[in-house]
């Protein structure tokens, strides 16, 4: 029965094929809109995402200690102590707590005739492969009197004999290299023999630092300070944690703030960053709504129009035997494949510009700052996979919801078609 009532609801459309191409086309034009949009915020977030950064960036969180007044019960801010180290390794989600203590000093780095620096960092050598370096020369290894520097370190010497200050480029791999240590009076310096065991790769966090065995910092800063360390008064400057996966980090960073700490990173960041592309989502797609909104209205009317022509129509179908449902049916589904219709035709127009678009990023000529348009807010050399992408499910997601839109604009013609009696139907000219 069913399949005989849509036979018949494809032969009432296609009796007025312009009408129906031309609220098909109301439907198509709102489509379009919605898929684009949305599409273009899924480019534009897939491209942040991109440029953030590596998956073991994405799962580090920062930790420093909490500044401030003592708590109410007197005790200070929660610190970066040894047994706070432990608590973060209870949390559910981490995978590896890296505590670092820093240089309270500065270390002078010596190279033959020329000087440099760099932020002197203390890292537990078995905790290495969590930390998210590679090296581009060397291994990565921290035995006693061993260092790891950071690629930029080698860049940033320069000679104290010359009158002008000139940036000399260090090759601290092969180098003979020391660092002079000044305590906190001013009054003595120490020189320190490194042996350099690797130089990183690029890292923005690293780039610039020198990596120590922890207990060659600790020794380093009892000289300097003149005093012993005491373990139960010990505090690291600051513990990376990091969590298992990217969908983790942001749980264990809001149990980090829990603790009292101060806590962030770049999985953290990312999630809100995803936050905001949700929002600008369903503005966008709020936009191009309210085409559809418009293409509804039209789809109403068409239907209205259908049901005056046909109202002789109508009241002979129930004459020979058609029930209210019946004539409900074939109106409903009449507006249905008109948003149907009208929903296919604008995928398909949205996939043709999804491909002009993408194919014009890709000829597009690299502009100074590393590629892409001038006009877009983003660097289209993270556009791997083109600006405009339309998923499986959005694409049929907007088939779905155009084909509603038909149902629920014809809703109200189809009850109203449904409702006439017969003979008010048969007598109507």
């Amino acid at each position: 029965m069913f399949g005989e009532l849509a036979h018949l609801a494809v032969h009432n459309l296609l009796r007025a094929r312009a009408r129906l191409a031309m609220t098909a086309g109301g439907v198509l034009v709102g489509t379009t809109a919605v898929v684009i949009l949305i599409a273009l915020t899924i480019g534009l977030q897939r491209s942040a995402e991109a440029g953030i950064g590596q998956n073991a960036t994405l799962t580090e969180i920062n930790v420093y200690p909490s500044w401030g007044p003592p708590q109410e019960d007197g005790a200070e801010p929660p610190q970066l102590t040894p047994a706070a180290v432990r608590a973060f390794y209870q949390i559910e989600g981490v995978a590896a707590v890296i505590p670092m203590t820093s240089l309270q000093s500065w270390g002078e780095l010596i190279a033959d005739d020329y000087r440099g620096g760099g932020q002197v960092l203390g890292v537990d050598p078995q905790l290495l492969p969590y930390l998210g370096i590679t090296a581009q020369q060397g291994q990565l290894s921290l035995n006693p009197g061993d260092v790891l520097v950071g690629a930029q370190v080698g860049e940033n010497f320069y000679d104290p004999q010359s009158e002008e200050y000139a940036p000399v480029q260090i090759d601290l791999f092969s180098a003979a290299l020391e660092m002079q240590v000044y305590n906190n009076m001013g009054t003595g310096t120490r020189e320190v023999d490194m042996r350099v065991a690797a130089v990183l790769a690029d890292n923005p966090n690293y780039d610039y630092a020198i990596l120590m065995p922890t207990q060659d910092v600790i020794q380093l800063n009892e000289w300097v300070s003149g005093q012993k360390t005491d373990p139960e008064t010990f505090r690291y400057d600051q513990v990376i944690v990091r969590a298992v996966d990217r969908e983790a980090a942001t749980d264990v960073s809001s149990a980090i703030k829990e603790l009292g700490y101060s806590a962030g990173g770049l999985g953290e960041f990312l999630n809100q960053l995803n936050g905001f592309f949700t929002t600008m989502r369903l503005v966008l797609g709020g936009v191009g709504g309210v085409a559809l909104l418009v293409a509804a209205f039209g789809v109403a009317n068409t239907m209205t129009m259908a049901i005056l022509e046909r109202t002789r129509e109508i009241g002979l179908m129930k004459a020979v035997g058609a029930t209210d449902r019946d004539v409900l049916t074939v109106f409903l589904i009449e507006a249905a494949l008109v948003g149907l219709s009208g929903g296919a035709a604008g995928i398909g127009a949205s996939l043709l510009i999804q491909n002009v678009v993408n194919e014009a990023i890709r000829s597009a000529p690299a502009g100074d700052g590393g590629g892409g348009m001038i006009f877009l807010p983003v660097d289209t050399s993270q556009l791997s996979s083109g600006l405009v992408i339309i998923p499986t499910e959005l694409a049929l997601f907007a088939l779905l919801l155009a084909t509603a839109v038909g149902v629920v604009a014809g809703l109200y013609p189809a009850l109203r078609a449904a409702r006439m009696t017969t003979v008010v139907a048969l007598k109507t000219e």
